[in-house]
């Protein structure tokens, strides 16, 4: 029998909710969307202010270092870092993406990632801002992991001090085209 994968998301976060360094969000592995090799994240964000360490938007593992998939802000200026574990390294990722966000200013972000396709990309705003690539296919690959999802304050890492809202899990790889329609606020489906 031929198992057929159904596009499926999770909208875990609606409305604009408040957040602060300490605050945290947990959704078990078993209520969000099976995924076999593809992910994608979405939510929208505004800070209010920038953390003096590292501060964790989201983290998906049972500890620090199992982290498929994590999104992180740099102390002071909240630059992106988006993170994945994979067999060869339990920080891959796209580093310093962007200049770093205004406060009380909204922003749409897109974190999507293929072990088939061996990529992750990422848009702001849905426009594509950057990529990582895996440079050995044949032998890396991503590992996905069946830990809690983290919203905000994750393991030894405080979360970030601002609001979140259309938070959405997806289990598969959002296209360009999906990317758009989601910061559009459209359904994904259509």
């Amino acid at each position: 029998m031929r198992k057929v994968a159904v596009n499926e998301f999770y909208e875990i976060i609606s409305d604009a909710t408040k957040f602060s360094p300490k605050d945290q969000m947990i959704v078990e592995y078993s209520d969000l969307p099976e995924v076999t090799d593809e992910l994608s994240v979405t939510l929208r964000l505004k800070l209010k202010s920038h953390a003096s360490n590292w501060a964790t938007i989201f983290h998906k593992g049972s500890g620090d270092f199992i982290r498929t998939p994590s999104l992180w802000l740099t102390a002071n200026k909240s630059s992106l870092h988006a993170r994945f574990t994979g067999n060869w390294d339990w920080d891959a990722g796209i580093t310093d993406l962007g200049e770093g966000f205004l406060l009380n200013r909204w922003y749409h972000l897109s974190y999507t990632l293929s072990d088939s396709l061996k990529r992750m990309d990422f848009y702001i705003n849905g426009e594509w801002t950057g990529y990582c690539s895996i440079q050995k296919p044949q032998a890396q690959k991503v590992v996905f992991n069946d830990g809690p999802l983290h919203i905000g304050r994750a393991f030894s890492a405080d979360g970030f001090d601002g609001e979140i809202s259309n938070f959405r899990y997806f289990n598969w790889r959002l296209s360009p085209e999906e990317v758009k329609k989601n910061f559009s606020n459209q359904d994904p489906f259509n």
